[in-house]
């Protein structure tokens, strides 16, 4: 019977079958199986040897299946030792190379933020009442900016005008440093703009009313005005700023009565045989959310005995230019409102005009002012018109460039002008404007004759 028995549980002699990490209880539920065998009537010493040998057997099942289990878990605890030591190899690796793309990320960032990259253009069409009519990629710049650290700074501007060399020009128009030693003074050097009026420093088509720059700020300051030198700029209060330069002088040898001192500006290598100082100060007296005021005064005096490489004019002329402007910028919710007037005087135009015969004049006089509205409904500026502002404006421009003349000068009445612009600007971004406007021109020789010009334009900057 105990071989029956045997065969049922033990075939052949062999261990139970058990699965890897069996449980021991696994083991023990065979010893009760064995009962029904008991209770079928086998003699007791059959019984104790059966039991004998149950429980040795039972007793080598338990053996085996903890052996089994002891060898799994021994297994397992390397190999989860293993895994375990990898993953902190694996975790150690990305911390490094998450570091390492950190590190890059602010190297780039630190490169990028020092550099300032930017510009702005202009495209116009224009049309003269029996005249010609043209169409004029007038103006394309970039900027380029560099922070060398928190106190020194690189400013650039390069030009390119009328879309191609022969008949426009490249120019490097700013190049300067700036040394920011603290809000009442810091040091610029290089070549910047002077300081006069409104729209030479601040000639971006999206900043002026009307497809081209107002008239006084072309032939009284002529803009754009490049000025080679260096000086100091600050501002000392919240509602004060100033800048004043001393730079390289004009050259009197190519001012006319036509154009006034427009052709005096030095394109490269400016000479300073002859230098000037100029500057300016403005005023910040009202400044709120709904309007702001600034005033300004600024000036410019120096020699015109100067030639490009440096020298005189050919001949020598002994001559000062002395100019002044006052200028306001005002707004008020939508309205907006600017302002200029410039007088210049030629300290020896007579001999200006013995030595060139330029019709040089002795004074030339200038001033404009204008006012616009954005009449854009507020219900309007959402989706793509957020941004957007929609300002018909009005200008009243009169200059004169032989305002008064030398005795050995005769007066020329065509250079006495007037005009009335009357347009506007439609800033689709604030960085984006379409212009359009008529221009209503007028001179003291011919009255009102004279041609009206119509102007479309488009303008843009970026940074």
């Amino acid at each position: 019977m105990a071989g029956v028995i045997r065969e049922l549980f033990f075939p052949s002699g062999m261990p139970i079958p058990l699965p890897n990490r069996c449980p021991v209880r696994f083991v023990q539920s065979a010893y009760p199986l064995l009962h029904p065998a008991i209770a079928s009537g086998l003699s007791p010493k059959e019984i104790s040897t059966m039991k004998n040998h149950t429980a040795m057997k039972t007793l080598g099942g338990i053996g085996l299946a903890a052996l089994i289990n002891a060898s799994a878990f021994a297994v397992d605890a390397d190999r989860l030792a293993a895994l375990e030591k990898g993953l902190a190899d694996t975790q150690s690796e990305l911390a490094a190379l998450k570091g390492e793309r950190n590190d890059l990320a602010v190297i780039t960032e630190e490169k990028q933020s020092k550099f300032t990259f930017g510009g702005y253009g202009e495209i116009h069409a224009n049309f003269t009442d029996g005249g010609s009519s043209y169409l004029d990629i007038h103006r394309f710049v970039l900027f380029l900016g560099y922070q060398f650290n928190e106190w020194i700074r690189l400013s650039s501007e390069v030009e390119l005008e009328h879309a191609w060399t022969d008949e426009g020009y490249v120019l490097i128009e700013q190049l300067y440093a700036d040394f920011f030693l603290s809000d009442p003074i810091s040091i610029r050097a290089g070549r910047m703009l002077a300081p006069l009026g409104i729209v030479n420093q601040n000639h971006e088509p999206t900043l002026f009313l009307g497809a081209e720059r107002p008239n006084v700020a072309k032939y009284i300051i002529p803009s754009t005005w490049s000025i080679d030198g260096a000086g100091l700029f600050g501002a000392p209060v919240s509602w004060l700023t100033y800048e004043v330069y001393g730079v390289a002088g004009l050259e009197g040898q190519n001012f006319d009565g036509s154009d006034g001192i427009r052709g005096g500006r030095m394109k490269g290598r400016q000479g300073l045989d002859d230098p000037a100082i100029t500057g300016r100060i403005d005023l910040f007296p009202v400044s709120t959310d709904n309007q702001d005021l600034r005033l300004g005064l600024s000036g410019y005096y120096g020699g015109t005995d100067n030639a490009p490489k440096g020298g005189t004019g050919t001949p020598s002329v002994d001559n000062t230019l002395a100019m002044y402007s006052a200028d306001f910028s005002y707004t008020l919710s939508r309205f907006r409102f600017n302002g200029v007037v410039a007088h210049g005087n030629n300290s020896n135009a007579q001999d200006l005009e013995a030595a060139y015969g330029n019709g040089t004049g002795e004074e030339l006089f200038g001033w404009y002012i204008e006012g616009g509205v954005d009449v854009m409904p507020a219900s309007w500026k959402t989706g793509k018109l957020k941004e957007s502002s929609f300002i018909p404006f009005i200008r009243y421009d009169h200059y004169d460039t032989q305002y008064k003349v030398p005795g050995n000068v005769v007066k020329d009445d065509a250079n006495d002008r007037s005009e009335i612009t009357v347009g506007v600007n439609w800033l689709l971004t604030r960085n984006f404007v379409i212009k359009a406007d008529t221009q209503f021109l007028s001179n003291e020789a011919i009255g009102s004759d004279v041609n009206n010009k119509y102007n479309l334009g488009l303008g843009w900057v970026f940074n």
